[in-house]
């Protein structure tokens, strides 16, 4: 497989990135604010505009339609740390590498000129911890109970990359 391509989202990407995010398969293992679904492109175009947030597409090809969505929330300058997400939503490329791959480019491009990203994922989400683990990110911990799924209660698995050399 080629190197994914990446480019800004927009708010053109707004209605299918919402049509991803609506998916409950998806939107399971998001944060608690996405994870109920009923997300509209208005309400997605609104985060594209936070300062402490940076939404790139990543496509399998150049000529190729968007695949997926690589997230940073939280954006500290500061400390230059942040938060990362990800959705593939073309379910056709999942097991092929892409995301992993795409995440790796993201971390060498370094667009917020971060230091350090972190993740979390819920517990039993083995398929975005080998994601991420294949993009170059470790373990970095656990903490226990914090996420309220389907009536129970499961880990967050916390993961980190150094990812600039300051």
């Amino acid at each position: 497989m080629n190197e994914p391509v990446l480019r800004p989202a927009s708010t053109d990407d707004c209605e299918l990135i919402a049509t991803w995010l609506n998916d409950p398969e998806i939107h399971s293992m998001l944060s608690s604010n996405l994870r109920g679904g009923g997300l509209n492109a208005a309400a997605l175009a609104l985060g594209l505009r936070r300062r402490d947030q940076l939404w790139t597409m990543f496509l399998p090809a150049r000529d190729a339609p968007p695949a997926g969505l690589i997230a940073l929330d939280n954006i500290d300058p500061i400390d230059s740390v942040a938060n990362i997400w990800f959705v593939l939503g073309d379910s056709s490329l999942r097991g092929k590498g892409l995301t992993s791959a795409a995440i790796a480019r993201f971390c060498r491009e370094n667009p917020a000129g971060l230091h350090v990203l972190s993740a979390w994922i819920v517990d039993g989400n083995d398929a975005s911890v080998a994601c991420l683990g294949k993009a170059g990110f470790e373990q970095a911990g656990r903490i226990s109970q914090a996420v309220h799924l389907a009536g129970g209660r499961r880990d967050r698995i916390l993961m980190q990359r150094v990812v600039g050399t300051d």
